[in-house]
């Protein structure tokens, strides 16, 4: 039951994410600071792009905190296309893969000394921001520093951090802009060890990192047991990676 509950309220913050930016009104309306810049200078700007920030990190390992799912250090992993996050909570584990959209739920059942696992149709909201907004789907544009703030640069849990500001436009879909605010960390080759996430007439709310390693996590983080991919008549079809679709290759973790 519990594991159902957390599958829900995972789903449900990605899509009240998306959703709270699609209402806001404040993203459809033109802003006049832009109109009034220099066009020559907007151009030129234009022609360089800007790196998506949560593309940048392809390998590492973390606790996250903080979130509309107030996490608690929990340990995630990323391996180029691959996700892991440990619910210690519900004694289990997640899998997200940014192929397919989509993962698995393992969880280990002490008591009778087995595991169950079953597929999930969205990814793990542990894997949000990094799997929600890659480069594969929204443009990046970087903003100034907001008015209200002379704060350029914060140390945060002793690492000295450059703040940006960023804006995400999804290529298609929805017309909205996504606004997120960073905080990377100079001594973590500017790893967001802290992230603010929120359209301007809706509350915002923050997740952080701590503990970051920028190492490869050991592939068989990734791995799944046999019984994840039995065939129809019981026989076990072990995979090295997490899932995948019937018609495309499962991707290996990036080196």
């Amino acid at each position: 039951m519990r594991r159902r509950i957390g599958l829900g309220f995972a789903g449900l913050f990605l899509f009240s994410v998306t959703f709270a930016h699609a209402q806001d009104p404040a993203v459809h309306a033109p802003d006049p600071a832009v109109h009034a810049q220099d066009p020559v200078a907007d151009a030129l700007e234009a022609l360089v792009p800007v790196p998506n920030p949560f593309d940048t990190f392809q390998q590492f390992s973390a606790f996250v905190s903080g979130s509309p799912l107030r996490w608690d250090k929990m340990k995630v992993y990323r391996s180029g296309k691959m996700w892991r996050g440990e619910y210690a909570f519900e004694n289990e584990v997640r899998f997200s893969n940014l192929t397919d959209r989509n993962g698995w739920f393992i969880r280990p059942l002490a008591a009778a000394k087995s595991t169950k696992c079953g597929r999930m149709t969205l990814m793990d909201a542990s894997s949000y921001p990094f799997f929600a907004y890659s480069d594969r789907d929204y443009i990046v544009e970087r903003s100034s520093v907001e008015p209200s703030s002379s704060v350029a640069n914060e140390t945060i849990d002793g690492h000295f951090c450059k703040v940006e500001n960023f804006k995400l436009k999804p290529k298609k879909g929805l017309p909205i802009t996504i606004h997120v605010k960073l905080w990377e960390a100079e001594d973590l080759n500017g790893f967001p060890i802290k992230i603010e996430v929120g359209p301007s007439s809706k509350p915002k709310f923050s997740i952080s990192y701590t503990n970051v390693s920028l190492e490869r996590p050991d592939p068989k983080l990734f791995q799944l047991p046999a019984m994840c991919h039995a065939g129809v008549h019981g026989k076990a079809k072990p995979q090295a990676v997490a899932p995948k679709t019937p018609s495309k290759e499962s991707p290996q973790p990036h080196k």
